[in-house]
């Protein structure tokens, strides 16, 4: 079986802010180059066997994605795909938000992302959030990576800060995005220390140098199975994702330097990441009428605000991850 554990789930026009926008525009990608987000989502995702699909709530850096319409796009497909809420730390009611979407929107985990968030991955309001997870058996998949978005400081995205969560919430199961990069050396040393920590190998393969390199250290260092299989969309699909994966060693030539071994790769792909997480099948859990009654309230009060989307330019489309 596949899992996708790393999707993304959002509408553009409706859902970033300005400062966001600037962002993209900087880094030369245009939103409306994506599509029907919501078809294309549905669609792409049927590579793999089960999708985490979550979207961002993150004031400081324009990413305002509303958790009812995520859960609705999880209901569009709940035999398959399975639905992560995004906390805000640094807004107010943080317990209030993870009550609503636990209980009431049925989240089975959450998406943090403290270099999007603004606020340090130790801050007490995070503490909360990682009890609350860890008392409830929700796995979080939290983003320390690098990022295009601006103007939060980049030391809240380091991997090492995770190990002294990893410590202090030892039950609780964490994801860390995109194998950390560009520090995936901290990355590694996280997840073999900590048996509940993991990384996925989300929007990667597009760097080939720098993706051969990081899975030679995570191999020399024995840390292989402490990763999971991740895609990014929209950035990328997972369908591109499995190729690029599988032709990893394509960037070696006849260079001599040592291949990742297939199995390891195909360990990968096929890694049990539910089991792991402790998420259940979702074709094996209840219909979530709930979920899509919010969901769907959510989306009808957001297309009566729909502004005029975006033109679609010719900019050039660039990897943002």
């Amino acid at each position: 079986m596949i899992v996708d554990v790393h999707t993304h789930f959002f509408r553009p026009e409706l859902d970033f802010g300005s400062r966001l926008m600037a962002d993209l525009a900087r880094c030369g990608v245009n939103p409306a180059a994506w599509g029907d987000l919501r078809a294309r989502h549905l669609a792409t995702t049927k590579a793999a066997d089960v999708a985490i699909v979550f979207g961002l709530q993150a004031a400081a850096t324009g990413w305002n994605i509303p958790n009812e319409a995520v859960a609705a796009q999880v209901q569009s497909a709940p035999e398959r795909l399975i639905f992560f809420a995004s906390i805000d730390p640094a807004r107010p009611g943080i317990e209030e938000e993870l009550e609503h979407n636990h209980q009431e929107l049925h989240c089975h985990g959450v998406k943090l992302a403290p270099i999007y968030q603004g606020v340090h991955p130790l801050d007490p309001r995070y503490r909360r959030i990682y009890a609350y997870c860890q008392q409830h058996k929700l796995p979080i998949l939290i983003h320390m990576a690098t990022t295009f978005s601006s103007g939060t400081p980049l030391e809240y995205a380091r991997p090492a800060q995770i190990d002294q969560v990893a410590i202090d919430f030892p039950d609780l199961k964490i994801i860390m995005a995109h194998l950390g990069h560009p520090w995936e050396g901290e990355t590694i040393a996280v997840i073999r220390r900590n048996p509940n920590v993991y990384a996925d190998l989300s929007a990667l393969y597009y760097r080939p140098w720098q993706f051969y390199n990081s899975m030679r250290l995570l191999v020399e260092y024995h840390a292989e199975s402490k990763v999971l299989f991740g895609s990014d969309f929209p950035f990328t699909t997972t369908e591109d994702s499995l190729k690029g994966l599988r032709n990893l060693n394509a960037v070696l030539g006849a260079s001599g330097l040592p291949p990742i071994a297939p199995q390891t790769i195909e360990d990968i792909i096929h890694r049990d990441a539910l089991g792991l997480l402790g998420l259940p099948h979702p074709a094996k859990t209840e219909p979530l009428t709930g979920a899509a009654t919010h969901g769907k309230e959510a989306e009808a009060r957001a297309q009566a605000e729909r502004p005029d989307p975006p033109r679609a330019d010719s900019l050039p489309q660039e990897r943002t991850s």
